[in-house]
């Protein structure tokens, strides 16, 4: 799973965040409570033992996780050694008393579950077992068990092989349906675009066109459009051939697009050389102000290596009784009327 820029794998990392947080401040928490109900003795003698070694850990999980999150799964692999080598030191104590730690086994078989979440089910998977082996070794080093003991042992296996299984599968699950969502998501948007300049086609600005429309109509706010055409445009592809033509215009959307995007514009290929960009919340003023940059942005510097310039013209929604195709038309009329006051104009 690559695509860790997308809406979902965001949200998927502030839930994996979370998890991390509670898990690790739910130890904390149970740390001091039973130090509390019941003391193991005078501090800080009594308190250098694995179960406030592992405390230490969830408390730096927790500010390192806060402090970097995009680094998670780093992070985790160092708390889960700290847990191992928790449990290492623990384990020789709990068999030498000829005591089941429960505890212990409870926060390790919770690790089971944050792991799957951090790690996913293959790393997950990969890592538990590590962890599994860890304690079998460190039971089998410091062994014999009594029979009691023994069987407390294997019940805490089973539990944390079953808890692994079925992490494993509802993880494996989620993976591939985000994967899935992913590649759909990817489909989608390139059959938005259109093919020649990677801007939105001519149905897909249609359709956000309606969109800022109604959306203009309920908050009555402004609403721009500008329509653009390249000038001379079938010379060039008459003088240079057409695929010198796409690459005029690649550059053209891609001129557009950079000078509107940070202000939350939108450009799409209408047809041929003729683009529109449409101006959410853009008072007709500014968007003359806007067109007459672009026509600029265009016309001062060659595109593909060959002098080019373009006509605009501009139109606002005028309220309630206004139609996409009103607006487009008043738009479409003054960039004509650009054309014949001699191309490369605004009006």
């Amino acid at each position: 799973m690559s695509r860790r820029t997308t809406p979902l794998y965001e949200l998927l990392l502030r839930s994996q965040q979370y998890i991390v947080y509670a898990a690790s401040a739910a130890y904390i928490v149970y740390a001091l409570l039973t130090a509390l109900i019941d003391p193991p003795g005078v501090f800080p003698v009594a308190y250098q033992v694995p179960k406030y070694w592992a405390a230490l850990f969830a408390l730096a999980t927790i500010v390192a996780v806060a402090a970097a999150p995009h680094r998670l799964k780093q992070l985790y692999v160092l708390t889960t050694v700290g847990y191992l080598l928790a449990t290492i030191v623990e384990i020789p104590r709990a068999v030498s008393y000829g005591a089941m730690p429960m505890h212990l086994t409870l926060w390790l078989t919770l690790n089971v579950l944050v792991s799957f979440v951090v790690f996913g089910a293959r790393q997950g998977a990969a890592l538990i077992a590590v962890s599994v082996a860890v304690m079998l070794g460190a039971l089998i080093v410091h062994g014999p068990l009594a029979p009691p003991q023994l069987s407390d042992w294997v019940t805490v296996a089973v539990v944390m092989g079953v808890t692994g299984i079925i992490a494993y599968t509802l993880m494996n699950f989620i993976e591939n349906n985000m994967l899935q969502h992913a590649e759909d998501s990817e489909k989608l948007r390139a059959a938005r675009l259109d093919a020649v300049t990677d801007v939105y086609g001519r149905g897909a600005i249609e359709e956000e066109l309606h969109h800022a429309m109604d959306h203009a109509r309920r908050i009555n706010s402004p609403l721009s459009i500008v329509v653009a055409d390249i000038d001379h445009f079938k010379q060039v592809n008459d003088q240079h051939g057409h695929a010198f033509g796409d690459d005029v215009l690649r550059a053209v959307g891609k001129r557009l697009r950079r000078n509107v995007g940070g202000i939350g514009g939108m450009v799409g290929r209408w047809g041929g050389e003729e683009f529109i960009v449409l101006l959410p919340g853009v008072a007709k003023p500014d968007a003359l102000v806007l067109a007459e940059r672009l026509r600029r942005e265009i016309g001062d510097t060659p595109l593909a290596g060959l002098p080019v310039t373009a006509s605009f013209g501009v139109a606002s929604y005028r309220g309630s009784g206004d139609t996409p195709d009103q607006l487009f038309g008043r738009a479409d009329m003054a960039m004509y009327e650009a054309k014949r006051s001699g191309r490369n104009a605004v009006r």
